[in-house]
């Protein structure tokens, strides 16, 4: 249960608004977390739904490294519903099992792969204060990825930083069976 209701039938959406309803079931299949909420606001969501959708499912972005990121998201936002819904996605991209457990532990990255170390690093050094990252790191990124690429790593943060704000504004949890993120 969200602390404001979810609006997941399309007549509870003013006329109007519907079309806004209709993209994001049109990307989506159905109308979930946190878009039912978010939709009291239907333009809001479904320009969310589009940039989420974006960096989710358009983006060409090598799979294992964007679910390493999305994991480390959820995991500097305390991200309940984002560290289920990921975790298992990223094992299956070719995450480690024990890069997985890093990040949720929020151990020291020194035993990480050279592959993964940078880009947990990154999300890490911009999420944490001061939320700046360090001239090593971006280089070190830069280096591998180009300006487009680290571009477009840069917006998938953003674009799960704040689906994971709205997550957990509205206090919704993981799905029942899920992976559990400790919080705190």
């Amino acid at each position: 249960m969200s602390r404001i209701p979810e609006l997941t039938e399309r007549e509870v959406i003013h006329e109007d608004q519907r079309h806004h309803y209709d993209s994001i079931v049109a990307s989506r299949k159905r109308i979930g977390a946190p878009y039912a909420n978010l939709l009291h606001c239907p333009d809001l969501a479904a320009r969310t739904a589009h940039l989420v959708g974006y960096s989710l499912f358009t983006s060409d972005f090598p799979l294992k490294e964007k679910e390493l990121v999305i994991c480390t998201v959820a995991r500097e936002m305390d991200c309940v519903y984002e560290w289920a819904a990921h975790s298992g996605d990223a094992l299956n991209a070719g995450v480690s099992a024990e890069t997985v457990a890093a990040i949720r532990d929020r151990s020291a990255l020194d035993g990480l792969s050279e592959d993964e170390a940078p880009f947990v690093k990154y999300v890490q050094e911009l999420l944490r204060p001061p939320h700046r990252v360090t001239e090593p790191t971006f280089r070190m990124l830069r280096n591998r990825l180009g300006d487009q690429r680290l571009a477009e790593l840069t917006g998938i943060v953003g674009s799960y930083v704040g689906l994971a704000c709205s997550l957990n504004a509205f206090e919704i949890k993981a799905p029942e069976g899920m992976p559990v993120l400790p919080v705190g």
